[in-house]
C-alpha cells in the first residue's frame, strides 16, 4: 500500500510539473520512470502483462472509442484500414528481417514476435499527448482509428508468431485463417455485448448501475473475444462506438455525469501508473543483457526504431500519393501533405506493446524462448523513440508546416448550440398558444434562450464576436454571484444551519451551473450554416 501511494504522489508531483512546463506528462512521466530505476535501493517495481492487457486496457480501449471523433471515421475508414493492418503487417515484416539481420541467432520466429509486438501504435500513448495539440479533427479521427483498430491485428500475429515459435510449428493457411476470425469473431462479439449493454441500460435507468453496465460491457466482450480466440481489443473498440450512437437516449442524466467522471479519471489513473511503470523497467532489462556490449545494445535499439519510423513513413507518404490508397475527403484526390506528415509522424508505441513483450512465455518446446529478454529491450527502445523522440517533437512539427485546427468543433459547436436554443425557442411558442404557462415565465424563458440564439447562429464573424461580447460580462457576474452562493453556502454549513448532506447537493447544483457557463464560454465562435429564425 505505502508504495502504491508513493506511485500516486509521484504522479501528481510529475504530472503537475509537466504541466507547468508545458511538455506532455506521458513523457516526463515514462523518463522519470527511467530515472527511478537507475536510484540505489529503490523499490523494484514490475509492470505485469496482465495488468495492462487485462485489468487496463479494456476500460481504457472503451473510454477512448466512446470519446472518439467516431463521425469521421466513416469518410477515413478506407485510410485507416490501410494503416491498421497493411501497415501493420508490413511493419512486422521489416522489422523481423532487420532483427534477424542484426542478431542471426535470435532465429526468424522469434524476429517475427519482435515485429509483431512493436508494429502497431498505441491509443494509450496518442490520446494524452493529442490533447494538447491544436490540428485538424480529420487527422485526429484517423490516428485514433487505426490506434484503436491496428492492436487487433498486431496481437494476432503476436499470438500466431509466439505459438510458431513454442511449438515449433508454422502454417500460412492457419495464420490466415486465425487472422480472419480475430477481427470477424473480435467485431461480432463486440456487436452481441453492444447490443445486450444497450437493452440492459434500456431496463435499467439506476444512476450507479448504468456506468457498471458500461464497464462491465468493457470487459466482459474483452475476456469474451479472447476465449473464443477473436480480438478482445476490437470487440471492445465494437461496443465503444456502437454504444456510443445510442447510449444519449438510454443513459441519464445524472448516470452520464457519474460514468463520465469515473471513466475519465481511471483513464487518466491507469495511463499515469503505465507510463511510469514502463519508464521504471528499462534498468532491470538492460540489466539482463549483460552478454552484449553497450554499443551493440544502442546499435540494435537505434537500427529496429529506425526501420519502425522509416516504414511508417514510406507507407503513409505512398497512400497519399497513390489515387487508390488516397483518403477519399481530400479534393480532386490530393492529400495535404502538412497533414500525411502529421500522421507519418504520429506512430507512439506504448504499453501495450511492452506488455506484450513481457507476457512472451520463458520455456519452449526446446527450451528457453530465444532472445526473450533482447525482444523485450529492443521493444522499450521503440516505445521510447517514437513516444519520447516523435511525440516530443510533434509540436515542432506542426509549427513548422503552420498546421491549425481547422474549425471543424467550433462550428459544429454553433451549429448545436443554434439549433438547441432554436428548438426551446419554438416550443416556447407552442406553449405560450396553449396558454397553460404563465406569460411572465415563458418571456423570462425566451430571453434567456434568445440570448444564447444571437450569440451562436450570427452567420458572420463579427456578429458573432459583438454578441459573446454582449454576452461575456453577463456570464461574468453569473460566475461572481455563483461564487457569493458558494461562500454563504459554507458559511451556513460553518454556522450549523445546514447539515453537510445538504451543503453538498446544493453545491452541485452551483457546480452545473459553473460548468454550463464554462462550456458556453469556450464554445466556438466560427461561421456555421444556420438558418435564422423564424
Amino acid at each position: 500500500m505505502g508504495t502504491f501511494l508513493l506511485i500516486l504522489g509521484l504522479i501528481v508531483v510529475l504530472v503537475g510539473i509537466a504541466n507547468r512546463i508545458g511538455i506532455a506528462w506521458p513523457i516526463v512521466l515514462v523518463l522519470s520512470g527511467m530515472a527511478i530505476g537507475y536510484i540505489p535501493n529503490a523499490p523494484a517495481l514490475s509492470l505485469p502483462p496482465d495488468l495492462v492487457l487485462v485489468v487496463f486496457l479494456p476500460p481504457l480501449l472503451y473510454w477512448e472509442s466512446v470519446t472518439a471523433p467516431t463521425g469521421e471515421f466513416v469518410s477515413g475508414a478506407w485510410w485507416i484500414f490501410q494503416l491498421a493492418v497493411g501497415l501493420v503487417i508490413v511493419t512486422t515484416v521489416a522489422v523481423a528481417v532487420v532483427a534477424h539481420a542484426l542478431v542471426p541467432a535470435l532465429g526468424w520466429a522469434a524476429a517475427f514476435v519482435l515485429g509483431a509486438a512493436v508494429s502497431s501504435t498505441d491509443e494509450v500513448a496518442f490520446a494524452p499527448i493529442v490533447e494538447r495539440l491544436r490540428i485538424p479533427r480529420h487527422v485526429v479521427a484517423t490516428i485514433e482509428g487505426e490506434s484503436l483498430v491496428n492492436d487487433a491485428t498486431s496481437l494476432v500475429l503476436y499470438g500466431i508468431a509466439v505459438v510458431a515459435v513454442v511449438s515449433g510449428t508454422f502454417s500460412w493457411s492457419h495464420t490466415i485463417e486465425l487472422l480472419v476470425l480475430g477481427i470477424l469473431g473480435g467485431v461480432a462479439v463486440g456487436m452481441l455485448v453492444g447490443v445486450l449493454t444497450l437493452l440492459a441500460w434500456h431496463f435499467i435507468k439506476d444512476d450507479l448501475l448504468q456506468p457498471m453496465i458500461a464497464l462491465i460491457s468493457a470487459f466482459g466482450s474483452y475476456l469474451l473475444a479472447s476465449r473464443v480466440g477473436a480480438s478482445g481489443v476490437l470487440a471492445v473498440v465494437t461496443v465503444g462506438v456502437l454504444v456510443a450512437r445510442y447510449a444519449p437516449l438510454l443513459f441519464g442524466p445524472i448516470s452520464r455525469i457519474r460514468g463520465v467522471a469515473f471513466l475519465s479519471t481511471f483513464s487518466f489513473l491507469a495511463n499515469s501508473v503505465i507510463f511510469l511503470l514502463v519508464g521504471m523497467q528499462f534498468h532491470p532489462i538492460v540489466q539482463s543483457l549483460s552478454q552484449f556490449s553497450i554499443g551493440s545494445l544502442i546499435w540494435y535499439g537505434l537500427a529496429v526504431s529506425l526501420t519502425v519510423i522509416i516504414i511508417r513513413f514510406l507507407w503513409t507518404f505512398a497512400q497519399g500519393l497513390l489515387p487508390f490508397t488516397n483518403e477519399p475527403e481530400h479534393a480532386e484526390g490530393k492529400a495535404d501533405w502538412s497533414h500525411v506528415a502529421v500522421l507519418a509522424w504520429s506512430g507512439m508505441r506504448g504499453g501495450v506493446s511492452l506488455a506484450a513483450a513481457l507476457a512472451i512465455p520463458f520455456e519452449t518446446a526446446t527450451g528457453p524462448f530465444p532472445g526473450r529478454n533482447l525482444i523485450i529491450y529492443l521493444t522499450f527502445c521503440v516505445l521510447l523513440a517514437t513516444l519520447v523522440g516523435q511525440a516530443g517533437t510533434l509540436p515542432l512539427l506542426i509549427r513548422l508546416f503552420h498546421i491549425t485546427d481547422d474549425g471543424t468543433d467550433a462550428r459544429e459547436e454553433r451549429l448545436a448550440l443554434a439549433k438547441t436554443a432554436r428548438a426551446a425557442l419554438t416550443q416556447i411558442e407552442r406553449l405560450r398558444e396553449e396558454g397553460n404557462v404563465p406569460a411572465a415565465m415563458l418571456d423570462a424563458l425566451k430571453k434567456h434562450f434568445g440570448t444564447r440564439w444571437q450569440e451562436f447562429a450570427a452567420t458572420d464573424s463579427q456578429a458573432a464576436e459583438a454578441a459573446a461580447k454582449s454576452t461575456s460580462l453577463y456570464r461574468k457576474l453569473q460566475s461572481d454571484l455563483l461564487q457569493t452562493q458558494r461562500t454563504e453556502l459554507i458559511a451556513l454549513r460553518n454556522r450549523g444551519k445546514i447539515d453537510n448532506t445538504v451543503m453538498r447537493r446544493i453545491q452541485m447544483i452551483l457546480d452545473f451551473e459553473t460548468a454550463e457557463l464554462e462550456i458556453l464560454g469556450s464554445a466556438g465562435h466560427a461561421n456555421t450554416d444556420v438558418a435564422a429564425p423564424d
